[in-house]
């Protein structure tokens, strides 16, 4: 994908951290001016010193953003504008699981949470860059797998999750009318620091190892996929939500067979 996005302006939220900050180094590597947005205003200026170091040929910037705030997510993509000039790729991927271990353990404020973070605030995300996403444009939107089937661990997130696969279809014809695509990605699991697991290096999309199966994706094995979905190459997707599992939701649970005579 050597110099894909050359000349392009993308937008990551939730760029600090995790999948975010492999798609927005990755974005930088093929040639994209990057907005890395994030609450955490010092990790996103962190990946942005990365992009920096690295000698990418487009500079990238930091934005601070609230996803919760409908006004935020309209100032953040404004900012960009006025930076820019334009916004090619939007990869709305802020997202928060929180301490949750099974239903008895999700109050009404917990939930409140998990659904302003992930559905409302992807629902303002896209708000604010649909009126000017370009034409020939794309979104990706993280959703889950957990978007597709039950999380019995969190049924909050995933009910969010669903209903971010259902906002991402429900707006295709709204983004076609400005010759651009929208589409979601629903990851298993994968080793971030939304689980406790540190970031680590980028390397060659070449060199990343394959999952084992059902086993634990990288943050990078889930950007190069949204890197994927908002290229030409993917040019006829649109309207999807891609999972990306290692096969997790390939076939029904293992059976435990009877042992004994």
């Amino acid at each position: 994908m050597a110099g894909t996005f050359t000349g392009k302006v993308a937008l990551v939220t939730g760029g600090a951290s995790g999948i975010g900050r492999a798609a927005a180094i990755r974005l930088a590597q093929e040639g994209a001016r990057v907005f890395v947005a994030d609450l955490n205003l010092a990790g996103a200026e962190a990946v942005v010193a990365e992009i920096a170091a690295a000698g990418a040929v487009a500079p990238a910037s930091a934005v601070q953003v609230d996803v919760v705030d409908h006004a935020g997510n309209q100032a953040m993509v404004a900012a960009v504008i006025a930076a820019a000039g334009r916004l090619d790729v939007a990869f709305l991927n802020a997202g928060y699981y929180g301490a949750a271990e099974g239903l008895d353990s999700i109050d009404e404020e917990l939930f409140d949470r998990l659904i302003a973070i992930n559905l409302k605030g992807t629902f303002n995300g896209i708000k604010a860059v649909q009126p000017v996403i370009a034409d020939g444009g794309a979104v990706v939107v993280t959703a889950s797998a957990a978007g597709v089937v039950g999380h019995p661990g969190n049924p909050a997130y995933s009910a969010a999750k669903h209903g971010i696969v259902g906002l991402v279809k429900s707006c295709v014809d709204a983004f076609a009318a400005r010759g651009a695509r929208i589409n979601a990605i629903c990851p298993g699991g994968v080793e971030t620091p939304l689980i406790g697991a540190p970031d680590v290096a980028i390397v060659p999309s070449a060199d990343l190892p394959r999952v084992p199966n059902r086993g634990m994706g990288r943050a990078q094995h889930v950007a190069e996929v949204a890197l994927w979905l908002a290229s030409p190459a993917a040019g006829f997707v649109n309207g999807q939500a891609q999972i990306l599992d290692a096969a997790l939701l390939s076939t029904f649970a293992p059976v435990m067979l009877p042992v004994g005579p």
